[in-house]
């Protein structure tokens, strides 16, 4: 794959990519990608490709995927001995 550079702009076959520069801890910008997350593949060749994803712990799986873990938290949630102190700012 053959970049063709035009100001300050790499074009693939793929799409468009800008060139970018990390700063001093190696750190970069993403310009309006704010607070997501993301699935980092480092190829062989160096090249990063970052894929956009939402990620879930094991625990919120296995209650997304159990529809009785779902039923037993909801009622004790719903139990009068579950005290739920809130605070007013």
């Amino acid at each position: 794959m053959n970049p063709i550079a035009h100001s300050g702009q790499v074009g693939y076959r793929e799409g468009v990519s800008e060139i970018i520069q990390t700063d001093a801890r190696g750190r970069v910008v993403l310009t309006n990608r704010k607070s997501e997350h993301f699935l980092k593949t480092e190829l062989p060749d160096g090249t990063i490709v970052l894929k956009p994803g939402v990620f879930v712990t094991t625990a919120q799986r296995e209650y997304d995927t159990t529809p009785e873990l779902q039923d037993l938290l909801a009622q004790a949630a719903n139990s009068r001995t579950v005290r739920r102190n809130r605070r007013r700012a």
